[in-house]
């Protein structure tokens, strides 16, 4: 896939629109160590530009409510409308997913914004958001989350 260069005519498939979704659905005492989508899940189809880049963002608004946890937040992505077809990005703390402290008692907002490349341009994929709930010590981690959201911006 070869970049659109300036002075380059540019076409509709090569630039197709920005999605975003986002949720305000209180999740009250998370505890999953295992990604999850939540309910309801929060989730985005785009269509991959002819460069196969896109920006992704996933994100939202958390605390913690003991001593030992921490949230992660991070993008799942496939190829095809839902979740069951080809999983193109896992989610991953180390390479996709924005976290809260141990300490965050008090709600706050942060995101984690990333390139995905290597997309089949004019193809169709479904992105959502997940999130996971860490221990640093012997007590159950457990944590509130008041928004959640996922974003995909086509790269030229």
């Amino acid at each position: 896939m070869t970049d659109i260069l300036v002075g380059s005519k540019v076409k509709a498939a090569d630039f197709p629109v920005s999605v975003w979704e986002q949720d305000t659905t209180e999740i009250s005492d998370a505890t999953s160590t295992a990604f999850i989508t939540g309910s309801p899940t929060v989730d985005v189809t785009f269509v991959a530009p002819t460069s196969g880049k896109v920006l992704m963002f996933v994100g939202g608004a958390a605390r913690a409510n003991t001593g030992d946890n921490r949230l992660f937040m991070a993008a799942n992505v496939f190829l095809g409308t839902n979740a069951s077809g080809t999983e193109v990005l896992a989610s991953s703390v180390q390479l996709t997913a924005c976290g809260w402290s141990l300490a965050s008692t008090s709600y706050y907002y942060q995101n984690r914004s990333f390139h995905l490349t290597g997309l089949t341009p004019g193809s169709t994929y479904y992105a959502r958001s997940m999130y996971s709930v860490t221990t640093s010590g012997a007590t159950d981690g457990r944590c509130d989350i008041s928004c959640r959201e996922i974003g995909v911006i086509p790269i030229p």
